[in-house]
């Protein structure tokens, strides 16, 4: 029997297939949770066809009623370790995929050790996303924000990406008690005038808690900043459309306690 399991790793899920007894990790989850192109992972086995013998194949795994049955090309868990070494990150267009592959390498033997500890249960064969939606919508009212944005995280994560863009209208300029970066260093944090929006979205990409990696954002296989669990009570995802082309792309817009939140900011330099 094969089981899937999607554990997250900083926003990502990571499927793990169980198939006679083996652990695979599939090309597509790893190549997003990287930063890379799933072509990118594809060419390094190819060029190492000899460390990947008997260590990458397509895992057939039942899935839900709209996708029953499916393949997956996957390495095993002897052909992971190969592959994050494989990885020449010198030469990775992505500056950020390398220390995306440091931290998933240190991730990665607690999770599976959970998994054949059973600590962590696989994904139900046909998950009802209508549990989730109606908690995100609890959460929201808790925490005063619309639900609209925490049900388009669900549904995202479920793959609906037509449905959540549905849910989150254009951006609206002015809208009260929202920034972008520039507006919260702009509005919040001018006593330090090195702080950049660059420098802003690179912390909050690389926080921590109680010394575990938990960010408040990162960035998907386009490159694009998105919520991460910890991000979702400090933010929104946005549809912007640039007005001189039309063209649409997601960004985040903040509440002020994500400064707080982050530790951005001493009490002594909080504006009145």
């Amino acid at each position: 029997m094969t089981e899937a399991l999607a554990p997250l790793f900083e926003g990502h899920n990571i499927q793990i297939l169980e198939q006679d007894g083996e652990l695979w990790f599939p090309l597509k989850d790893l190549a997003a949770a990287w930063g890379l192109k799933p072509n990118t992972l594809y060419q390094i086995i190819a060029r190492n066809e000899k460390k990947f013998k008997n260590r990458v194949s397509d895992v057939h795994v039942t899935c839900t009623p709209s996708e029953p049955e499916s393949w997956h090309k996957s390495v095993n868990e002897p052909g992971l370790y190969v592959l994050i070494g494989a990885v020449n990150t010198d030469r990775l267009k992505n500056p950020q995929a390398a220390d995306a592959i440091d931290r998933f390498q240190y991730w990665v033997p607690e999770l599976i050790q959970k998994y054949r500890k059973r600590e962590i249960a696989p994904v139900p064969a046909s998950p009802d996303i209508r549990a989730e939606l109606q908690e995100a919508r609890e959460l929201a009212a808790i925490c005063g924000k619309s639900p609209e944005s925490f049900q388009a995280v669900i549904l995202r994560k479920h793959g609906k990406a037509e449905l959540a863009d549905a849910l989150t209208p254009s951006l609206v300029h002015g809208e009260s008690g929202w920034y972008t970066p520039t507006r919260l260093i702009e509005t919040f944090l001018r006593h330090d005038p090195t702080l950049t929006p660059k420098r802003l979205n690179q912390y909050l990409s690389n926080t921590r808690e109680n010394g575990v990696w938990a960010p408040f954002q990162y960035r998907d296989e386009n490159h694009i900043w998105r919520l991460a669990p910890r991000g979702i009570p400090h933010g929104r995802e946005k549809e912007y459309i640039v007005p001189d082309t039309g063209h649409k792309e997601i960004r985040i817009q903040w509440k002020e306690s994500v400064l707080d939140a982050a530790g951005l900011r001493r009490p002594e330099l909080r504006e009145v």
